[in-house]
């Protein structure tokens, strides 16, 4: 027993150590707007652009999404707003793919990655 809350406490203490490195990730960056590349979602291309204020991301917009078919509308519509909010209240890129929109998860993921790279710059 002693053994398996050794264990807990050491993977606990690698939880909040890696967290919190993702958390801070974000001080070296510039205020501003900043538009990460296109990234191909098989359907077409999703690119984000993320506004910083404070060292913060405070806003993560799709410029480009797939549009030209119905189904895509349908999952962009709600998968959208959805990674918006994780992008913003994980402070990264790193975020869960939305069931049903994996590729334009992966794709929006990749997208504010590239525009906080361009922030830490």
């Amino acid at each position: 027993m002693k053994r398996l809350k050794q264990i807990a406490l050491f993977f606990g203490s690698l939880a909040a150590l890696f967290g919190n490195q993702a958390k801070t990730a974000q001080a070296g960056v510039k205020d501003g707007t900043f538009d990460g590349a296109a990234y191909d979602a098989y359907y077409g291309p999703v690119q984000v652009e993320i506004s910083i204020k404070g060292g913060r991301i405070v806003d993560a917009t799709a410029l480009q999404s797939p549009n030209h078919r119905r189904t895509s509308l349908i999952i962009n519509q709600q998968a959208l707003p959805y990674l918006r909010q994780e992008v913003i209240q994980a402070q990264s890129g790193r975020v869960d793919a939305v069931s049903g929109a994996t590729l334009t998860s992966r794709a929006y993921a990749s997208s504010v990655m590239d525009a906080i790279r361009q922030a830490a710059q």
